[in-house]
């Protein structure tokens, strides 16, 4: 058996590819047309990368150099690189340190090794996150993370802390009071009575929550300065921009928050809206499941090609689009664009070519059966290679 290697492709990558393709049935599990030298010289680059992390991890941890190899390169992800896959790690840890004899270890060998390694890490910040009384952090947040400052710092930021705040929302606090923000609907009420007739956000711009693209119809003559730098949505400020558009300009690829023609979208109606799409803008892959059962989707798959410069989703089993607004997918290592959603019926997705199946639900009239997996780093590689290399 072969397997396609490019040669612009980043050595974690043809690694991942390799690993993809070994056969533990044959003399050689190695494709046929990759060598044990490409193999040494695509490891020994990756060596230059992560090399010193895992000897840092040796020397200073309970870790043992095989359970530091083996958590450094699943979880430590190199600008450029890609996470490589268990079966990548166990061609890594075969040619590190070794004359490449024998056989490249097995995925099941290297998940014992990561396992016993995330063990050790775990216990590690368990021991460190008590080591000051109660509340503990997993008492106080969803998710802990430590936070390395100067002593200085740490000093300062509880001189400011507030009566009963930790050190979380001391720190949000404080860096939203840096923005100069405007409510939302304060801001709505401002453009209507400088006589703007229609209000939107340009939605369909990728990214377009980071910073709100505002779209504001009306005569030459409305004054649109606004000394704020982002408007706040509930207690969340978010940076945006206006743009001037001619009050007969087109509104369809809008999402509307005020139109002076339409009485049920107010002000307050356009905040509602924007705060549900905001909600939904951006989704994991079970958040997504959750989100297919409850708009009647049987099926998710996934175009084996991008659109455009993202994931093309396809949901099986209803006309309408079950998801409005979504813009991007969080995977564990990185994020997908959202290409595109197409619904379509059982029938027309089994004549479909090109695409991987992700999800089906039990009643889903399909001949292939797939529940999500609970490792997210499963649910990742289900994924084709193109598309993910569009993160």
């Amino acid at each position: 058996m072969n397997v396609e290697i490019e040669t612009r492709w980043h050595p974690s990558t043809k690694l991942n590819a390799i690993g993809a393709a070994l056969d533990f049935t044959s003399v050689d599990p190695l494709p046929e047309n990759v060598t044990r030298d490409q193999v040494e010289e695509y490891c020994y680059t990756l060596e230059q990368l992560y090399g010193s992390y895992v000897d840092e991890l040796v020397a200073e941890t309970t870790l043992s150099r095989r359970e530091a190899q083996t958590w450094v390169l699943r979880n430590l992800v190199y600008e450029g690189a890609d996470r490589l896959s268990f079966e990548a790690i166990g061609l890594y840890v075969w040619a590190i340190g070794r004359s490449a004899e024998g056989d490249p270890l097995s995925r099941t060998i290297v998940d014992g090794y990561h396992e016993r390694a995330v063990e050790k890490v775990e216990a590690a910040e368990a021991t460190i996150k008590r080591a000051e009384p109660p509340p503990y952090p997993d008492d106080l947040y969803a998710e802990p993370t430590m936070l390395w400052v100067e002593g200085e710092v740490a000093e300062r930021l509880a001189r400011r802390l507030g009566p009963a705040e930790g050190y979380s929302d001391a720190l949000e606090r404080l860096l939203d009071e840096t923005v100069d923000a405007v409510p939302l609907e304060s801001l709505l009420e401002r453009l209507r009575a400088a006589g703007a007739t229609h209000v939107g956000v340009r939605t369909v711009n990728p990214g377009w929550d980071r910073e709100l693209p505002i779209s504001v119809h009306g005569p030459e003559s409305m004054d649109l300065d606004v000394e704020a730098t982002a408007v706040r949505v509930d207690d969340t400020p978010y940076p945006f921009g206006i743009e001037r558009r001619p009050a007969d300009a087109g509104t369809d690829s809008l999402l509307t928050l005020f139109a002076a023609d339409d009485g049920s979208v107010t002000p307050a109606t356009g905040v509602d809206r924007l705060r549900r799409a905001l909600e939904r803008v951006e989704a994991t892959l079970p958040d997504l499941v959750e989100r297919a059962r409850t708009a009647g989707v049987t099926a998710l798959a996934v175009a084996d090609e991008p659109v455009g410069a993202g994931a093309g989703l396809l949901a099986v089993g209803t006309a309408e689009d079950p998801f409005p607004d979504l813009d991007r997918l969080v995977l564990d290592d990185r994020t997908l664009a959202v290409g595109a959603v197409t619904t379509l019926t059982a029938a027309e997705y089994a004549d479909r070519e090109g695409t991987t199946l992700l999800w089906t639900a039990p009643d889903a009239a399909l001949d292939e059966r797939r529940e999500l997996p609970d490792d997210p780093a499963a649910r990742r590689e289900r994924f084709p290679t193109a598309v993910l290399h569009t993160d």
